[in-house]
């Protein structure tokens, strides 16, 4: 008698062929589809967590907040929670899965299902209260409570319904205790080790940080190289200010700077007085004062034009480190503040021939100027900030390389009405708002571009990242050669003409007014709005 497959009666469950993952269902494939997009309905609230805390981690500034003396969620405490969240969707996964085999081991499809929507709605209402009741400012905890509530469901799950059974009939499981303790170290115990070693190594690196980036607990006087003799009367005084820090590279950006584009303003004649100081924070995390400390002292021993001030040194803080370093500026007395970076070029020479022509001039403010321009975020320019708690965006000037007469001091360091002091990334727009209110508006002076690929010859300021471009263009400047010699110009900088150059900047939305500065082109088709003034112009019938 020859035995068809007909004849073969299939157990209730064909289906249940081999040992399955702990991630796998193998269901039918006529519920394959509805029970994995299910399953992946369980997953919401921690994608969504993990979601919220990554955007937040890549807004907020580190515990600084800028205004009231407040420890807010910092960077690290978003990339802790993310962790955790991470971990509550794998557990959460797991767990559902789980128990979605056991209900389709003794149950039929359907009533499987219905079990499995409403653990999905309760797991979903459980994260919403815990999240509710932590608050949005205690991301750590939330996720670490919601971990440790999967954690003991996990663990009861294992201890009670754990069976070789639900994995498959043939699964080859001989010791069911051997099976247990697999799945518990493999399912809770090195995922949430793993877990736990990350953010304990975070939470060292904020703390080992903490004190070194929290510039409002920072007070005291700036040291090192703060003493400059007092100018004459007679003379027109100029104090640069150049933005450091405390890695190595800048190391190297000032070192060439004092051997190139710093010997510049030696050439100036005996009508204009000049002193220029780096400018750096405090030590930015406890290693960083214990190994390069010794070689700060001895670099401001050698050259005498160090200045650290009371602020932090990372990059978010730049803005409350030219704050405290105009605020020490304050009281030096020059008719003229200049603020550059330690990777631009300036020419020093032309700049200070201008001063010398001029002479001292009150409520004096330039640079390369923007006007109604929202401040960006990211470099990629898909966001912007707009929230600055003022009425309109006020003009401002870019960050590289910017000057203004003594009395601007007084208005940013002591202003008359003592606002409260708004602080973000950029100090160039920071200087912008400081002076909000005081009708003060900045000369433009296209002379300042920030661009690799844009060099004119009669350009006062460029941004280099490469200390050899800044030896190659100092070369051709005592050479009396065009300073753009060997350099890429194949943009044109903004504001300037672009004929036969093979970028230009108008493709970028701007317009260029010689005396306003930068602003957005006007939308075509907008010229005239209606409003008040135009209604003679329709008739009613």
């Amino acid at each position: 008698m020859t035995v068809t497959s007909k004849t073969i009666k299939r157990p209730r469950f064909y289906f249940w062929r081999k040992t399955l993952s702990l991630s796998d269902l193998n269901v039918p494939r006529r519920s394959k589809i509805t029970i994995d997009a299910l399953r992946t309905l369980s997953l919401i609230p921690s994608f969504l967590g993990f979601l919220y805390n990554s955007r937040q981690a890549l807004y907020v500034p580190l515990r600084d907040a800028g205004g009231p003396l407040i420890l807010q969620s910092s960077q690290v405490d978003y990339v802790v929670a993310s962790i955790w969240c991470a971990l509550a969707g794998y557990w959460n996964w797991i767990l559902t899965t789980s128990m979605m085999r056991r209900w389709i081991f003794h149950y039929e499809m359907s009533s499987a299902i219905v079990r499995l929507i409403t653990f999905i709605v309760i797991t979903w209402c459980i994260s919403a209260y815990v999240g509710s009741h932590n608050g949005p400012d205690q991301p750590i905890r939330t996720w670490m409570v919601n971990c440790f509530i999967l954690l003991i469901t996990d663990i009861v799950r294992l201890t009670i319904v754990s069976d070789p059974k639900y994995h498959g009939k043939t699964a080859d499981v001989k010791d069911p205790n051997l099976f247990l303790k697999l799945t518990v170290m493999k399912v809770l115990v090195l995922p949430m080790s793993a877990a736990t070693c990350l953010s304990v190594f975070a939470v060292l690196r904020q703390i080992d940080q903490l004190q070194y980036t929290t510039s409002q607990l920072m007070v005291g006087s700036p040291l090192l190289d703060t003493k400059i003799s007092l100018p004459s009367a007679a003379t027109t005084s100029v104090l640069v200010l150049i933005i450091s820090s405390w890695s190595r590279t800048s190391f190297e950006r000032r070192q060439m700077l004092r051997k190139s584009a710093l010997r510049l303003l030696s050439t100036h004649n005996d009508s204009i007085t000049v002193n220029y100081r780096f400018i750096i924070g405090q030590p930015p995390s406890a290693r960083d004062q214990l190994f390069n400390a010794p070689a700060i002292i001895r670099e401001s021993d050698s050259h005498h034009d160090l200045i650290i001030v009371q602020s932090s040194d990372t990059e978010l803080d730049k803005s409350r480190k030219v704050f405290e370093a105009l605020r020490w500026a304050k009281n030096v007395d020059h008719d003229y503040i200049i603020k550059s970076d330690d990777n631009v070029f300036v020419r020093w020479d032309t700049i200070l021939h201008e001063i010398s022509s001029m002479g001292k001039k009150s409520y004096y403010w330039r640079g390369l100027t923007y006007r109604n321009i929202p401040i960006r975020i990211l470099p990629s320019a898909k966001s912007l900030q707009i929230d600055y708690a003022l009425p309109n965006l006020p003009s401002y000037t870019h960050s590289m390389l910017y000057l203004f007469s003594k009395d601007m001091l007084h208005l940013i360091v002591f202003p008359p009405t003592s606002p409260t002091r708004r602080f973000i990334k950029d100090d160039g727009e920071n200087v912008a708002i400081w002076l909000f209110g005081f009708d003060i508006e900045p000369v433009h002076d296209r002379r300042i571009q920030d661009g690799q690929n844009i060099c004119e010859n009669d350009m006062i300021g460029k941004r280099m990242d490469r200390t050899s471009d800044m030896a190659k263009m100092y070369f051709n400047i005592v050479n009396e050669r065009p300073q753009c010699t060997n350099f890429d110009s194949s943009a044109c900088g903004v504001c300037y003409s672009c004929k036969d150059k093979k970028i230009g900047w108008s493709a970028l939305n701007l317009a260029c007014d010689s005396i306003k500065g930068i602003t957005l082109k006007e939308m075509s088709g907008f010229n005239q709005i209606s409003g008040k003034n135009n209604i003679e112009d329709y008739s009613y019938k």
